[in-house]
């Protein structure tokens, strides 16, 4: 019959005691069933504004259901997916001359299974597409921005303006003060500006989904972050010269680049572009410096250094005087030889 023993006796008491009015079903439940007039009155309702949500359907209609009932309805006749109409249209926009706009970010975390989670740090130019420098890092770090502006410079020039988010790399979140990254633009003379959106910065932002389908997936096996940067290097001289951009009419990007007329020679940017900061040499002889360690003479221990960055060059000094010179590491602490630590 469909039900149990106990509620055939439980219907036979209940009709013995107040006869056929106690086999009503008198439970106060919300559910209620739409009826083929109420779902067509529904759709009805979507069509007329494919903008409309379930909640705002279901107080339009007045109906006694829950939204989700509602939101059921839209997904039974497929009309729960559609692109909105734009209430503000989108300006497009792109600089009039090579190096007028450069666009640089960072780009979201990419897990390569023998070496975990890498970031790109990359610059591109806003009117011909060109890729100026771009390098995989661990991690977010200043400096690693740093770097990759400083290698642009010196190969392409100077840009007179430079778009990017608020991240922390890029802009100081005291009101006071400014970050290294404005510090340095400012004193050579290029304006800084900022996006509000994501969209702002839609090149760099398309850029990178191309580099996760055309680069990530096809290197995701590399087994050292030196293989996966000399790929890319190899990578991006194809992009810049051999690709056939859409948003330039299949031109390749070096066809509209020229490098910028204001360019600096490598020991005047080093001179500008050098990143100062303040060390205590530890009782291992040795420094750390953004997650590494460099080793320093023994007889420096307990003492106050000073290290710069120049490029990709870390220069130790004391007193004036250069104790340590090295290339930033670009492994992780744990992948490095001790015997080099």
């Amino acid at each position: 019959m469909g039900c149990s023993l106990r509620s055939i006796w439980r219907y036979k008491n209940k009709f013995l005691s107040s006869g056929p009015e106690g086999l009503e079903d008198k439970r106060r439940g919300n559910y209620r069933k739409l009826t083929d007039k109420v779902e067509r009155r529904i759709v009805k309702c979507k069509l007329e504004g494919k903008h409309r949500s379930a909640r705002f359907i279901k107080d339009k209609l007045k109906l006694s259901v829950h939204r989700e009932t509602v939101r059921r309805v839209l997904v039974r006749h497929h009309l729960n997916r559609i692109s909105l109409p734009p209430v503000k249209r989108v300006e497009r926009f792109e600089a009039r001359e090579p190096n007028d706009l450069w666009q640089i970010d960072i780009m979201g975390k990419m897990n390569f299974p023998f070496l975990g989670d890498l970031y790109l740090i990359c610059s591109i130019d806003d009117h011909s597409r060109f890729i100026p420098c771009g390098q995989w890092f661990y991690r977010q770090f200043g400096i690693n921005v740093y770097q990759v502006m400083y290698n642009s410079f010196v190969k392409y020039g100077l840009p007179n303006a430079i778009l990017s988010d608020r991240g922390v790399q890029f802009k100081a979140r005291q009101r006071e003060g400014e970050a290294n990254y404005q510090w340095y633009a400012h004193n050579l003379g290029i304006t800084l500006k900022y996006a509000q959106k994501a969209r702002t910065k839609g090149k760099i932002e398309g850029l990178f989904r191309f580099i996760q389908r055309d680069f990530v997936l096809e290197n995701v096996k590399l087994v050292s972050i030196k293989e996966v940067n000399e790929s890319f290097s190899g990578w991006l001289e194809n992009y810049n010269f051999a690709h056939e951009h859409e948003g330039i009419n299949k031109q390749c990007p070096a066809d509209l680049y020229t490098p910028s007329l204001r360019k600096l020679t490598a020991k005047e940017l080093e001179f500008i572009l050098v990143h100062e900061e303040p060390r205590k040499v530890l009782k291992t002889a040795s420094i750390t410096y953004y997650g590494h360690y460099y080793r320093v003479p023994e007889e420096y221990i307990n003492r106050r250094v000073w290290t710069k960055l120049k490029g990709s060059t870390l220069i130790i000094e004391c007193g004036g005087e250069v104790i340590a010179r090295y290339k930033v590491r670009e492994e992780r602490y744990q992948d490095i030889p001790k015997n080099l630590l």
